[in-house]
């Protein structure tokens, strides 16, 4: 394209069946020009404006109040170096519609070698950038959503973690067992009894009361915290609950709260662990016993009742029931027999083939009117 306003035809045609906007404009860029000398079909339909009324106007009629002007601040040394430049920002169509423009405006140089021309193509992006706003948006709200929950998890993790300390802590008051089993429970049944079938140890330190003059409060602790927690881990061991530590007394349930196969069998081979761990014990706490440690274990097996006693706003897990009295009865016959176990009759049927034993007789036990046979393991 050369100095002249006219073009070839060949040239004219072209332009004019292109689909996208061509504004040729004079190559003077400070105000008040360039002027506009050629524009085709695709800019008359984009800006709404007619080519007989656009031609000899500064294409900055196509600006407005949301026209980004700092775009241009590199455009004439770009074009005076020969190079292309582009831009994008919101022009305004004949009727004042804002459009989103993106042009790219190239030189076009005479023979001389001259800037001639301006020629620019354009395309209205206003379809393009409002989905890129959409999308924007879509993600700042997923940024948000995903921030949100993961502050959510930071919460719930916190609350877990408080949660777990809390039962673990629990849980050392009260059995992990029965602490699963209120939290399963709701508020209606949690104060409802059930009946069981359970067997029913009790263990004592003897002489516990005379050790303990000898000794400082902090020894007494110690002491008492050493046997604890040797016998709750053999306990353990062989699925037993511990349902009360009472001064230097353990009671003991096989089967409540929760059912386990033969707790007859369990309970007695958890007793005779026990009286072997007393070896340990008495070694662990030699530099201040002033005498061994020594006990008594009573067996009983038969139907209780267990469940959570009290007030609304303080409860108690607790075993009741004859079986459990006879059981505290049985172990109170050992108090003349050092680290012996002496078990009922139920007891004695389930494990008899397992376990040595001998017999004890029938015997009067307190607050019972018929005589219980007892039994010892050897």
């Amino acid at each position: 394209m050369g100095k002249s306003k006219s073009y070839s035809n060949d040239a004219m045609i072209l332009l004019e069946s292109m689909t996208q906007s061509i504004l040729i404009t004079t190559a003077e860029l400070n105000s008040p020009g360039p002027f506009i000398v050629y524009v085709n079909k695709a800019f008359e339909k984009m800006t709404g404006w007619k080519r007989e009324e656009i031609i000899g106007k500064s294409p900055r009629i196509l600006q407005g109040p949301k026209t980004d002007l700092s775009i241009f601040y590199n455009l004439n040394e770009t074009l005076t170096n020969g190079e292309v430049w582009e831009g994008k920002t919101i022009n305004y169509k004949k009727d004042g519609t804002e459009f989103f423009m993106e042009w790219s405006i190239a030189p076009v140089f005479d023979e001389n070698g001259r800037i001639d021309r301006l020629l620019a193509v354009q395309n209205d992006i206003t379809e393009n950038v409002h989905i890129e706003n959409q999308l924007e948006k879509s993600r700042k709200r997923e940024l948000k959503r995903v921030k949100e929950i993961e502050e959510a998890n930071i919460k719930l993790h916190a609350l877990t973690e408080k949660q777990k300390k809390t039962i673990d802590l629990f849980v050392k008051y009260v059995p992990e067992s029965i602490v699963k089993k209120a939290l399963s429970d709701t508020t209606e049944d949690i104060k409802e009894g059930v009946e069981l079938e359970a067997a029913l140890l009790f263990c004592d330190i003897r002489r516990f009361t005379l050790i303990a003059e000898k000794l400082s409060p902090t020894e007494v602790v110690r002491i008492l915290n050493t046997y604890y927690s040797r016998m709750a881990e053999v306990i353990n061991m062989h699925n037993g609950v511990i349902t009360q530590f009472t001064g230097d007394e353990i009671f003991a349930t096989f089967g409540a709260p929760n059912p386990i196969k033969d707790p007859e069998i369990s309970s007695v081979y958890c007793a005779i662990e026990m009286i072997n761990k007393l070896e340990k014990i008495n070694s662990d706490l030699n530099d201040i016993l002033p005498e061994k440690i020594i006990v008594g274990i009573g067996l009983n097996y038969g139907p209780i009742i267990a469940g959570n006693l009290g007030s609304d706003d303080r409860l108690t897990y607790a075993i009741t029931g004859d079986a459990v009295n006879t059981a505290k009865r049985i172990e109170s016959l050992t108090s003349d027999l050092p680290n012996s176990i002496l078990i009922n009759e139920s007891v004695y049927e389930k494990t008899k083939d397992l376990v040595s034993t001998k017999p004890w007789g029938e015997l009067s036990v307190k607050g019972k009117e018929n005589k219980i046979m007892v039994y010892q393991i050897i």
